[in-house]
């Protein structure tokens, strides 16, 4: 039996913050595992970061998250961004019927970038209000983005659990054809779900007045 260290991909997404009239929309919900692979769960690895703006009004406040917002790979700024990128390593076995993969671990990282303000004692009551609700819905969208990483990390590991082929190399090539495809679906999820969501707006990412 020999240990082969799969590809690691990685897959960023952005949210870009616009103004238009909210409406409520509901982040996507995961699908439950189930079958064979239900057993075998990725690991998830999440952290949470911050960039600090300051200002006493809705228009600096905006200002600044246009200057100081996190970057994509493209080089837009973003109002908050998830970053979140797929792991995964399993062992080859060959065995009369064929090549088994086994022992599949699949890691889900996820960075999310936030704003952060400190209201100073300028802040109207109507602009720190203001505020919460806009930071709310901003936590809610990249939650989807989250959400659809999970599913995706679900996915991959469902389809590498007990994967088999007449070789090993066979099972590698497979494997791996597997796993980009399962990231191409996970790009096009996201790009999806910014686009029915506005980038959020339609979550109520506004902030105003």
């Amino acid at each position: 039996m020999r240990l082969r260290l799969a590809a690691v991909a990685a897959s960023v997404f952005a949210l870009g913050c616009g103004s238009s009239s909210p409406e409520t929309a509901p982040a996507p919900v995961a699908a439950p595992a189930s079958g064979p692979a239900a057993a075998a769960r990725p690991t998830l690895v999440a952290t949470e970061q911050y960039y600090d703006i300051d200002g006493s009004s809705a228009g600096a406040l905006r200002d600044q998250i246009g200057r100081l917002g996190p970057k994509d790979e493209s080089g837009k700024s973003h109002d908050a961004l998830t970053v979140w990128n797929l792991e995964w390593t399993y062992r080859t076995a060959q065995q009369d019927a064929g090549c088994l993969l086994s022992d599949v671990r699949v890691t889900l990282n996820v960075s999310v970038t936030l704003p952060r303000w400190t209201p100073p004692s300028a802040a109207t009551a109507q602009l720190r209000q203001s505020w919460q609700t806009y930071l709310k819905n901003v936590r809610v969208h990249e939650a989807g983005h989250r959400t659809i990483a999970e599913r995706n990390a679900r996915d991959l590991t469902a389809a590498l659990v007990g994967l088999r082929g007449p070789t090993c190399d066979q099972a590698w090539s497979d494997a791996s054809r597997t796993a980009e495809k399962i990231v191409a679906d996970g790009r096009a999820k996201n790009r999806e779900y910014d686009v029915q969501t506005k980038h959020g707006q339609t979550q109520g990412v506004v902030l105003g007045p």
